[in-house]
């Protein structure tokens, strides 16, 4: 009887850990939903501006992007600082692969937008192009590293 007794509170005890577990548990994982969630949420700022910036691929001259360049230099600017506080609010210090990618993601940002500042300096299109391509690839190359799939569940297609 004192075994059954003994055996019946250690179960009790264990239904309570274990439930003591999942409560704190899903405290950790809603942190971490949540820093996911910040960073998608900035992931998708900066391919808003990312957008903007891959329509110069349209034009044939830098004298057609200086009639639309207010857009431009916003958009640049605006992605340059939304990099810069990817690269440092979600650093992953241990992932050096991730490091390098945010930090070529970065300096590609940085380069646009310096073209875009100096008003004095004769830039060519090709600059700024070649800048978004580096751009283009260090993020693709950062997302397949991260094996993050964009467009594939929204097209319903498996990649």
């Amino acid at each position: 009887m004192l075994l059954r007794k003994a055996f019946i509170a250690n179960r009790v005890v264990l239904l309570l850990c274990t439930v003591f577990m999942v409560f704190v548990g899903m405290g950790l994982v809603k942190g971490e939903e949540k820093e996911k969630s910040e960073l998608a949420q900035l992931m998708g700022k900066i391919d808003v501006h990312y957008k903007a910036q891959e329509r110069l691929a349209t034009y044939f001259s830098f004298d057609e992007v200086e009639k639309e360049r207010k857009i431009y230099d916003d958009a640049s600017a605006n992605l340059a600082a939304l990099c810069k506080t990817a690269t440092t609010k979600f650093a992953r210090p241990d992932d050096n692969k991730y490091q390098e990618f945010n930090q070529a993601m970065l300096t590609a940002s940085e380069n646009i937008a310096s073209v875009f500042k100096d008003a004095n300096k004769a830039h060519s299109l090709e600059d700024v192009l070649w800048e978004t391509g580096q751009l283009r690839q260090s993020c693709a190359a950062c997302h397949k590293h991260l094996d993050i799939r964009i467009g594939s569940e929204k097209q319903g297609g498996k990649k």
